[in-house]
């Protein structure tokens, strides 16, 4: 959930930048790409959110071993996501954004090394790949 706050945050800096920087004479947030820049941040974080939720409801119900396969998505989902969102908040604050006047530099090396410290993508692929293949195959014995 850290990652998803810290996401939240990007895109709250990230709106805040749309609406007081102007560009060609308008404000960057009245440019398309920039509204869908935000449109595709919202929907990744609330696609991280669900699946968070989701892994948490499992393990509240039916425990840790239930939920293994969701819990290795979220290490996938989240820091993939938090980076995706924090740099297109870095792209839509320009050259402010890589400069320590903002925290996203910041934002964007904790994200990113916590896709190391939570265990490399690679690993949690194959472990979701192998329960999800352990699961089609019992299915289809039934």
């Amino acid at each position: 959930m850290r990652l998803i706050g810290l996401a939240e945050r990007a895109l709250e800096m990230a709106c805040q930048r749309a609406f007081s920087r102007r560009a060609f004479r308008r404000h960057l947030a009245e440019l398309g790409v920039v509204q869908h820049q935000i449109a595709e941040c919202r929907l990744a974080i609330e696609q991280a959110r669900l699946l968070t939720l989701k892994a948490a409801h499992l393990i509240d119900m039916h425990g840790t071993k239930r939920a293994r396969k969701e819990v290795a998505m979220i290490k996938i989902v989240a820091p993939r996501m938090a980076c995706k969102v924090i740099d297109q908040a870095i792209q839509i604050h320009g050259g402010a954004g890589v400069s320590n006047d903002v925290p996203l530099a910041a934002f964007y090396v904790m994200a990113r090394s916590l896709r190391i410290a939570d265990g490399p993508d690679e690993v949690h692929l194959s472990s979701v790949a192998l329960r999800e293949l352990k699961e089609q195959m019992d299915k289809a014995k039934l």
